[in-house]
């Protein structure tokens, strides 16, 4: 009891902290801010959740297992698509530091000596000339989207990134006391909101795997409602019909999840991970994701994966 009324008011304060950071560093509209400060306020405790209803699709199967375990296997990215977007990331990840690697090797071994597990991802610039946005915006990733989602494109924005998790012996170097989401948690980023994910590395259990607790999203018990990070035998005793599911696979490996539900990053031990993040969201929230873009744009960019 202890420890949840700790979690509880570490949530109040983080959700009013939010509110006074939306309104007075953003300069965010104030009934928008107090939206937001109202979603992550309520929804842990399982309100504004009712658009996440089981969904079919003969166009996209992968729906009924989105829905109804919250994770989706789906088809890989092609090799040449995954090269392309590991040379964009290698040439411009640390281009503003005046960093350009000659390959992905370099790039690990550079932040390996540093000791820093999860370094500073590269984002999407919502250009056309931008590999990864051209693989957010491709047909097949916005059409699921959208219809999981429950929305028409023209009211869903997308963000996209590439980042890395270097595997090394020594302690990591710990900056600004983030765990580098490899304790488990819950994404509450919006009303609604998906994200798909690309390894572009190959991935084995111990190798940065990724780990989903399938059929969470499904549940939220008041003891894990705080936002918070919690353990596999919290969420286990709360959640009986919870399946730890281990994400491993080759490069191009791709998966839409629900991470509503419970998930995590794994520390790499045996290899390194490099892994593809989109995100689609309503745009309800776009000053808080500056970093977002538009879906429907007027030029149509190629189908890209």
């Amino acid at each position: 009891m202890l420890k949840f009324l700790q979690r509880l008011a570490g949530h109040v304060w983080l959700a009013t902290s939010e509110l006074g950071y939306g309104v007075v560093k953003l300069r965010q509209p104030v009934p928008e801010a107090l939206n937001f400060f109202a979603m992550r306020l309520l929804t842990p405790f399982g309100f504004f959740r009712s658009w996440d209803r089981k969904r079919t699709s003969a166009e996209h199967p992968e729906l009924e297992s989105l829905s109804s375990v919250g994770f989706a296997e789906l088809a890989p990215l092609p090799d040449d698509r995954v090269e392309a977007l590991k040379s964009h990331f290698c040439r411009n990840v640390d281009l503003k530091q005046g960093r350009d690697y000659r390959n992905l090797a370099a790039y690990l071994d550079h932040y390996r000596a540093e000791r820093i597990q999860r370094p500073r991802g590269l984002l999407a610039t919502g250009r056309s000339d931008c590999p990864i946005t051209q693989v957010a915006l491709s047909d097949r990733f916005v059409e699921l989207a959208a219809e999981f989602l429950g929305l028409d494109k023209t009211r869903m924005v997308a963000a996209a990134s590439i980042d890395a998790l270097v595997s090394f012996e020594q302690p990591r170097k710990v900056i600004g006391g983030y765990d580098d989401a490899l304790a488990w948690h819950r994404d509450i980023d919006s009303y609604r909101f998906l994200k798909i994910f690309a390894f572009l590395t190959d991935v084995e259990i111990d190798g940065g795997h990724h780990e989903v607790y399938l059929q969470s999203h499904n549940s939220m018990p008041i003891r894990l409602g705080p936002i918070a990070r919690y353990s596999n035998e919290e969420i286990e005793a709360a959640i009986g019909t919870a399946r730890l599911h281990k994400v491993k696979g080759p490069a191009g490996y791709t998966f839409a999840e629900n991470t509503f539900g419970f998930h995590r990053g794994t520390r790499p031990i045996k290899g390194d991970r490099l892994i593809l993040n989109l995100q689609y969201m309503e745009d309800t929230f776009r000053v808080r994701y500056p970093e977002a873009f538009d879906v429907i744009r007027r030029n149509a960019l190629p189908e890209a994966a």
